[in-house]
């Protein structure tokens, strides 16, 4: 039989995430002003925020000035960020949505005269732009009303296509809380869009 001594049973300070997580070395290097180490996080992100963004603003030519500035803000305060076990890509979202935020406060929607008009030389008509226009126009408006959880949920699953748990790495959260926020949002999407037909 062991003795358990007096020291066994002192209490243990609880490990910071730094240390239960090992931070990225390309993150700690970019904190610590490598421009290189930026670069390569840069390099494995670029893509994943221009569609985030281009989503939200359906512009390419906007999702590209967004883009620029998500990751011009992320390097002017990159040295704030803290890693804490979750993915970077994560942080890049947060910034990204808040950009979004700030260029709608900034402009008014504008629409291109020959778009306006369904004017094109071969392909749908006007009357299936407008119908499908309506629709895109109805499920963006049923979005809106979901939780920004909710919506990061849907736009990674369904327009990055991200697995459960992929979704559930980038965003620091459980597979479970994952599904059941997918499962939510998509009950509320299916309700607001009945309550707009009927």
């Amino acid at each position: 039989m062991s003795v358990v001594t007096v020291e066994a049973l002192q209490p243990v300070e609880p490990l910071t995430i730094e240390q239960q997580v090992p931070v990225p070395d390309v993150i700690e290097r970019a904190r610590a002003g490598d421009r290189a180490a930026f670069a390569e996080l840069y390099d494995a992100h670029a893509d994943a925020v221009y569609r985030y963004v281009l989503y939200r603003v359906r512009e390419p030519s906007d999702a590209e000035d967004v883009t620029s500035e998500v990751f011009t803000r992320a390097f002017a305060n990159i040295h704030r960020y803290r890693w804490q076990g979750k993915s970077f890509l994560a942080w890049l979202y947060t910034i990204a949505r808040n950009a979004v935020t700030d260029r709608r406060r900034r402009t008014r929607p504008t629409v291109d005269l020959d778009n306006a008009y369904g004017i094109a030389e071969d392909g749908p008509t006007a009357h299936d732009h407008a119908v499908r226009g309506e629709q895109v126009d109805a499920l963006r408006g049923a979005v809106r009303h979901l939780t920004v959880e909710q919506q990061e949920v849907l736009l990674l699953r369904f327009i990055e296509n991200m697995s459960s748990r992929q979704v559930a790495t980038v965003l620091g959260k459980n597979e479970g809380a994952i599904r059941a926020l997918q499962f939510r949002a998509l009950g509320r999407l299916r309700k607001l869009l009945v309550t707009e037909v009927a």
